[in-house]
């Protein structure tokens, strides 16, 4: 019987397998992804206290749309859908005026992960360097006028600091998931508004639905 003969190892010079460079491909791209959040969650200010008549004089020209019997009447839940076409996000307000207050739904658009990633994966989604909004139940963590990796990302809620991952205004909101990771909101209004009424460590952020491959990944 003939023996099988050894397997060939590349030769210096040839190219490694396929596999070989589609993982070392996603490597670099994670890795250029981490390096993104990290810059955004660098940028991220933690809110600040002032004395209470300056406090009150600030808040009104910093907070234009907050509710009048603000912090009794807040939003307590930002429902994110990761549903095409318009990935809904929906207001839930608790207080003595939640009745009178805007709830949406109002069209988002979430991340769209790392070329080759399942974002509708929650394990997946919720590890630094995906460019996946991450799934499950998060609390607001601050706020910042804009993002520092993109001047265009303004009025920021953010959710997952530490990744950078935010809720924020941004001028371009496709049908499809089309972010870095982070909820893209159609209303420049909208996002002020939340900013405006929502509160650090009390109001939630769940993202939830079924997330869709989009037409292009990063």
């Amino acid at each position: 019987m003939a023996k099988p003969s050894p397997k060939r190892r590349p030769t210096k010079g040839t190219k490694p397998p396929t596999a070989a460079r589609a993982r070392a491909a996603l490597a670099r791209r994670i890795a250029a992804a981490k390096a993104l959040e990290a810059l955004d969650a660098a940028g991220a200010t933690r809110p600040t206290r002032a004395p209470a008549g300056r406090a009150r004089a600030a808040t009104r020209a910093a907070n234009p749309l907050r509710n009048p019997d603000f912090p009794r009447t807040y939003i307590r839940e930002i429902a994110v859908s990761l549903d095409d076409p318009d990935h809904w996000m929906t207001l839930r307000w608790t207080g003595p005026q939640a009745s009178s207050q805007q709830s949406g739904p109002y069209r988002t658009s979430p991340g769209a992960g790392v070329t080759g990633l399942n974002c509708d994966l929650t394990a997946t989604s919720q590890r630094s360097g995906t460019k996946c909004t991450p799934k499950g139940t998060h609390y607001v963590e601050g706020f910042a006028s804009r993002l520092t990796s993109d001047a265009r990302a303004t009025n920021v809620t953010w959710f997952v600091r530490r990744r950078g991952i935010a809720l924020h205004y941004f001028p371009s909101v496709p049908r499809y998931a089309a972010s870095h990771g982070c909820v893209r909101i159609e209303s420049k209004r909208i996002a002020q508004v939340i900013q405006d009424n929502a509160r650090v460590a009390v109001t939630r952020v769940t993202i939830g639905g079924k997330w869709a491959k989009p037409p292009r990944q990063w």
